[in-house]
């Protein structure tokens, strides 16, 4: 069974995890997302486990701050 992980596409911190169980593929909006989003977002592992790139709150912030860094593609070194 499948398990999803958050990351943080810019820190690489793990955001949270969804075990089986808990996943309800309709509220977290997976059937919303296209193809395109779905390949650009996600990341599928031998283990079943989908890494679902995100932002954390951290990283949000810093976002906010400056806003000059959302040209970067990566703003942190």
């Amino acid at each position: 069974m499948m398990t999803l992980l958050y990351k943080c596409k810019h820190c690489g911190t793990e955001i949270g995890r969804l075990r089986p169980q808990m996943l309800d593929l309709e509220k977290i909006g997976w059937n919303v997302l296209s193809t395109e989003e779905k390949n650009q977002l996600m990341n599928y592992q031998q283990d079943q486990t989908v890494t679902l790139q995100s932002i954390c709150e951290n990283c949000q912030q810093l976002l906010d701050q400056n806003p000059q860094y959302h040209e970067l593609d990566y703003f942190i070194q």
